[in-house]
């Protein structure tokens, strides 16, 4: 097996297995915040169903924003 970095091949398994875990968290971290369910990440490792999964995303419909945004509006003077 040829060597990355001049790690040998159980440190290479380990730098893989912590960039996905990186890369699963980070979709989890953002389908969370648009409501969505984090198990959906795990598609992220499947090439090419990534792709269909980054498009269904996007084109989905988004949840609105639930802030109150009363205090950032000037009051209209009548």
């Amino acid at each position: 097996m040829m060597q990355v970095l001049g790690l040998p091949v159980w440190g290479q398994f380990l730098l893989e297995g912590i960039l996905l875990f990186v890369e699963i968290s980070a979709a989890a971290v953002v389908l969370t915040r648009v409501r969505r369910n984090p198990y959906f990440a795990f598609l992220i490792i499947i090439p090419y169903v990534q792709i269909l999964a980054i498009w269904y995303l996007a084109f989905s419909k988004w949840p609105k924003k639930t802030e109150d945004n009363t205090a950032s509006t000037p009051a209209i003077a009548s």
